[in-house]
């Protein structure tokens, strides 16, 4: 019955991974780094905009398919119309007036992708994951084993897109493969319409969804009034918060959220920082589909963690393992090759400076065909260096370490997403995590408007441990959700026995200040 719940989610996914590695690509050859954190940016502020208002809108709907369709209309569309603007800019010169206009609208298309393609895996794999899975029984270890199914068919969506679009940039241009990638995504759309229309009609419990156990919190009578006002906006907003936060797992939500304030994730920016020290792309590639293998055996193990140590446990444990290998990262910075240097940056910065070189990232003519066409200059194998004589030690063990670690981070986000899951009633779900992705939007766009500021690799250190730092944060809003939640390890084993028993706990906020009793 799940299978083509999977197939539906494997499509999503590599959608989501071509797309983003190919944006953070073209990004970078329009623009260089800065022009790279600056769509990011702008996906963030989106998400932080419209993700919870999205999420509210699925949930409000009595009729999942209602929903299922809206994201995918939103997300595939949004994804032909951004490939045809990108080979509309990389093909005219930027001194035309249509480049700006036609970049502004790329980013805004993207940004629509990155709401939609988020909401969409919400539903399939968060939503409708779940209900399939109480059909069944045993919901626990069932949701435990479906979670890491999922995750490890987006991490094997992660291995196979960088080497796809390295392999196709070999020997075409990124304006071919833009217009191959909209035609995927045409043709990604017609086969997961068929399966999952498929799959909700042939299944009774999609098609009910349960509306009288757990009401939202509802907005003020204000909300209601036709002519929508600014009060009525803000009491909207701020019963969507009072969802999430009246969740006793939030400690745990906001510690991975925290993660989310990082240039250590393959996340574009790691990207065009290695292109700028000289790395071709099928390196790239290679390092980030390492990353996606080491994602894919942290999704694997979190089922042989979770059945012997529990679920909260786990988290623990591969918070940990992240935290611990992303010191590589903070070492990288004073290796041989590394650009580290802010002081040469900060000595001649100015503000007017600043200034021109942001504009340029719109309208400055293109640095050379070269980026364009995705021609690279090789390493030098024998001596480990770059095609100016840098040495590779220094990015090298960056990737290395950031790769290495998706093992423990994976394992983590399973941990807290199978809490949030279990923890959250049915009727807020889309809700909750909503506000969730909203949230990490709102650390992510931090961590762009740091790079936008400094977008010099000479300062890329100080992001590197700034982002370190919020780890550690992370971390440690997760240690304190555990303690928060059970004091004892006998609290811990009645909490996982409930959990094996399938319960979907319901506890006020009051419940979280008596350490004898489990939040879950």
């Amino acid at each position: 019955m799940q299978n083509p719940l999977y197939a539906a989610y494997l499509c999503t996914c590599l959608e989501n991974r071509i797309w983003s590695f190919a944006v953070s690509l073209c990004m970078h050859s329009l623009g260089g780094i800065q022009l790279v954190s600056i769509e990011q940016l702008v996906e963030g502020l989106a998400q932080i905009a419209f993700s919870g208002a999205v999420g509210r809108a699925i949930d409000l709907q009595t009729d999942r398919k209602w929903g299922m369709m809206m994201c995918l209309f939103g997300n595939n569309f949004s994804m032909i119309f951004s490939c045809l603007l990108v080979v509309m800019c990389l093909s005219i010169e930027r001194s035309h007036g249509i480049y700006t206009i036609s970049l502004l609208f790329t980013l805004a298309l993207c940004s629509a992708f990155r709401i939609f393609i988020v909401a969409e895996r919400n539903v399939v794999g968060k939503d409708w994951a779940l209900v399939l899975v109480k059909d069944t029984g045993e919901v626990n270890r069932r949701l435990a084993r479906t979670n890491a199914t999922l995750t490890s068919l987006d991490q094997l969506a992660n291995v196979i897109s960088p080497l796809f679009l390295s392999a196709l940039l070999s020997f075409a241009t990124l304006q071919t493969t833009c217009m191959i990638l909209a035609v995927y995504s045409a043709g990604s759309f017609i086969l997961k319409g068929v399966l999952l229309i498929g799959l909700y009609e042939s299944n009774e419990s999609l098609r009910t969804k349960a509306r009288h156990k757990d009401k939202l919190i509802q907005p003020t009578p204000v909300a209601t009034v036709p002519s929508k006002t600014i009060t009525s906006r803000c009491s909207s907003a701020f019963s969507v918060l009072s969802t999430y936060y009246a969740q006793p797992v939030y400690p745990a939500a906001l510690g991975l959220a925290l993660m989310y304030m990082t240039v250590l994730g393959f996340n574009g920016l790691d990207i065009a920082y290695g292109e700028s020290t000289g790395l071709p792309k099928n390196v790239l590639g290679f390092f980030r589909s390492f990353g996606s293998v080491a994602g894919f055996a942290g999704a694997l193990m979190y089922a042989v963690f979770e059945r012997h140590c529990g679920v909260r446990k786990t988290g623990i444990i591969g918070l940990m393992l992240h935290t611990s290998i992303l010191l590589l990262c903070v070492v990288s910075i004073w290796l041989p090759g590394s650009p580290w240097n802010p002081g040469s940056y900060l000595s001649t910065l100015t503000w007017s400076s600043w200034v021109g070189k942001f504009v340029e990232t719109f309208s400055s003519a293109p640095k050379s065909k070269a980026n364009k066409t995705g021609v690279d200059s090789p390493i030098d194998w024998s001596t480990m260096t770059t095609s100016d004589g840098s040495s590779v030690a220094s990015i090298f063990t960056f990737l290395i370490a950031i790769a290495a670690s998706r093992f423990g981070l994976w394992m983590a986000d399973l941990a807290i997403t199978h809490i949030m899951q279990i923890a959250t009633p049915e009727s807020q779900r889309n809700t909750v995590f909503g506000v969730q992705n909203a949230i990490c939007s709102t650390f992510s766009i931090m961590k762009d408007l740091l790079v936008i500021v400094l977008p010099s690799p000479n300062t890329f250190g100080i992001s590197i441990l700034i982002s370190y730092a919020f780890k550690c944060a992370g971390c440690f809003s997760y240690l304190y959700y555990i303690v928060k939640s059970a004091n004892t390890e006998e609290d811990m084993a009645k909490a996982d026995e409930k959990l094996e028993e399938g319960e979907t706990l319901k506890i006020d906020l009051k419940e979280l200040s008596e350490p004898e009793q489990s939040n879950y």
